[in-house]
Parts: C-alpha cells; structure tokens; sequence
C-alpha cells in the first residue's frame, strides 16, 4: 500500500518561510504523521531549505524495523513511544535535527479528502483519501510523479476557493506545531515554482516475512543516502 503523507505538505506546511525570514540557511525538517488513534498508518520527511530547491519528501515504511524500545517496528514504536520516539529515533538514523511535525488524524484525513472533492489523477478519477489509501489503482505508480500530480491540481483555481474550508479542517483537526500563516506560504511558492519543486522517494529496504508479518530491513546507509537524494540541489 502507498503512503502519501507527502502530499499534506503540499497541503499545509512550509517551514522555511519563517526561516528564511530569520535570514537562516538551514534545511528545515518536518515529520509528518498519518494516524488512527494510537495506530501509525504513515510517516513522512519533509526537508526544506531556504532559497534552494527541491523540497524533498521521503515515504518511510511503517514496517521498518527499528529494535529500540522493545519495539520490533517503527509502527510499534509510536505505539510504545509516541511521536517524540519516532521522532528521536528518526533523528539518529538521518543524521538531523527534525523540529517540526504535523499530525494527521484518520478523521481529518475523510474530511479533508470531502472538502476537496473529486481528484483525477493518471486519467482515473478518485479522492483524495482513497488515494492515500493506495486503493485507486493496482497499478505501482512513481512516487514523485503521483505527489507532482496532486500538488499540482492543488494549485487549480476550483481547488483554490476552497481554501479557507481547507484552513478549518487544518487549524480544527491537526495537530502541529507549524503556524497557519505557512499554508499560505506553500501555496504561493507552488504557484511561483510549480510542482517540479517537490522531490519525493521511497526509503529503499529489502522486505521480507516472519510467520504472518512483514518486515523491512533498511541499511543503515540508505537513511542518509535517499535524504540527500532528495534535497541535492538542481
């Protein structure tokens, strides 16, 4: 299943504009949580720097094991740990300080996916949460291709109108500690820049099976390695 944490965001968030308005060059890092209750169904980074592109995004798989905590997996971690493990944990596998998160509940997600309507995305209709889901289509899409597409039907004019109900949803249904003015900082910069500013891939792993679960063995290099993948800038 295709997790799309990356495409909130493109929704919600761009945490260089305070930054850059520091005058700071430093990259800024952004958890972004997909949750159901007390479950972990996504998590995502988003590393932006001031004044550079891209903004790379790396998909991380929830299945990734971890052995910290006494958590097999970093869905069992948040479990145990919460988001400040993930976060902790995450920080010493990149290699970065990660300040910043967004926390997207299941309910915020339905809501937000019905004020945006239908979405056409590869020719086929759908919405937002259904892709989220992965259950649009059976094909495997590129994970970049599919996060250019959506930020860029989230720049239409018919989206457009209806962001002050998308600002309701953010600022009544997640949990953050990025402020609201940002939002609209995202926006303008996908308008100027255009979706080509987003850069997104999948932590590689190699995945296997133990009795009924799967499981997903990163090497340690590929954390470091897919994040500078991602950021190197063009």
């Amino acid at each position: 299943m295709r997790f799309l944490a990356g495409l909130l965001a493109a929704l919600f968030l761009l945490g260089p504009a305070r930054a850059a308005r520091a005058g700071e060059d430093q990259a800024v890092n952004v958890l972004i949580f997909w949750t159901d209750h007390s479950r972990l169904k996504a998590v995502t980074l988003m590393s932006i720097t001031p004044h550079k592109k891209p903004v790379g995004i790396v998909s991380i798989p929830v299945n990734a094991l971890v052995r910290e905590g006494g958590a097999a997996t970093l869905e069992e971690l948040f479990y145990r740990a919460g988001r400040e493990g993930v976060t902790a944990y995450l920080e010493k596998r990149f290699g970065i300080p990660i300040t910043h998160y967004v926390d997207v509940s299941q309910e915020t997600l339905a809501r937000t996916s019905e004020a945006l309507g239908p979405l056409a995305i590869d020719g086929k209709k759908t919405s937002l949460l259904e892709v989220f889901e992965g259950t649009y289509t059976a094909q495997r899409l590129d994970l970049q291709a599919e996060i250019r597409a959506l930020a860029a039907r989230l720049i239409e004019p018919p989206v457009l109108v209806k962001l002050p109900r998308l600002l309701w949803i953010f600022t009544t249904g997640v949990e953050t500690n990025l402020g609201v003015g940002q939002i609209i900082a995202l926006y303008q910069a996908l308008q100027g820049n255009g979706p080509e500013i987003l850069r997104k891939k999948a932590l590689p792993g190699y995945e296997f099976s133990a009795g009924a679960r799967r499981y997903c063995e990163v090497p340690p290099e590929a954390w470091w390695q897919v994040l500078r993948e991602v950021t190197r800038e063009y």
